[in-house]
């Protein structure tokens, strides 16, 4: 039986979690359609012609001691292994680190691409979407699974996706659109109205969403009544300024 997109980013979340505590950087795009021809593997493929998934157990040992390959994995929303060691053909400079975030930045511009890595300079794991980075993780607050179960239900909804044009992460944190996105750090995750707690997130994260949402109309509804009671000042336009004479003129 297949597995649903929730659950295959849960467990992608757990594994590239796991990687980020031991500070070894990995790298997973999970994909709704072929992207085939946006990447080349670099080792002889050992899965070809063989329905290999994430959800087994085994096969997520073999992905911890294949994760010290170079390049990516390519899975699909079912857990369905596509790819292992996978050099991605588009990329996108990313400031500030090197190519594995680049790749999992520029595979995200193609529609339903997601990627989630670890990072082995700072330790973080990053979630892309959309071009963009949507959110990054301190490990130490991943090693809650009810919170990594929460998170994989987030990004797994298809409708807060077309809910917002600035990102996932941007809608459910009430976050301006045009702000990078959620960072989920420590033991708390940060927002534009402040701090709310992960136990909080954990537990209420469908009452978050909805008072973010309307956290958002309520600010742009005062900002609206504002300006239709602020008196329009008149401008006056600044003089003249002759242009000055120099003796060569």
């Amino acid at each position: 039986m297949a597995m649903s997109k929730k659950d295959t980013i849960e467990i992608v979340l757990k594994l590239v979690n796991k990687f980020a505590i031991e500070k070894k950087g990995s790298l997973f795009i999970i994909s709704k359609t072929d992207i085939s021809k946006y990447y080349e593997q670099l080792y002889p493929d050992l899965f070809a012609g063989k329905n290999i998934n994430i959800k087994a157990k085994e096969t997520q040992i073999l992905l911890e001691k294949l994760a010290d390959l170079d390049g990516a994995f390519v899975i699909n929303e079912e857990g369905k292994i596509l790819a292992y060691g996978a050099k991605l053909k588009k990329t996108k400079v990313f400031l500030g680190h090197g190519t594995r975030h680049s790749a999992a930045l520029g595979i995200t511009e193609l529609k339903d691409v997601m990627s989630i890595l670890s990072s082995e300079e700072d330790g973080i794991v990053r979630i892309f979407k959309n071009s963009r980075i949507v959110a990054e993780i301190n490990p130490k607050t991943g090693e809650n699974k009810k919170f990594l179960e929460s998170l994989a239900n987030l990004f797994s909804k298809a409708e807060i996706q077309v809910a917002t044009s600035g990102g996932v992460a941007s809608l459910l944190m009430g976050l301006n659109p045009l702000l990078a996105g959620a960072i989920f750090t420590g033991s708390w995750i940060v927002t534009k109205y402040g701090l709310a707690s992960v136990n909080e997130f954990t537990n209420t994260g469908k009452i978050i969403v909805k008072k973010a949402i309307d956290d958002h109309k309520e600010y742009h509804k005062e900002i609206k009544e504002k300006i239709k009671q602020r008196k329009v000042k008149k401008v006056t336009k600044p003089k003249k300024v002759k242009k000055a004479r120099f003796f060569w003129d």
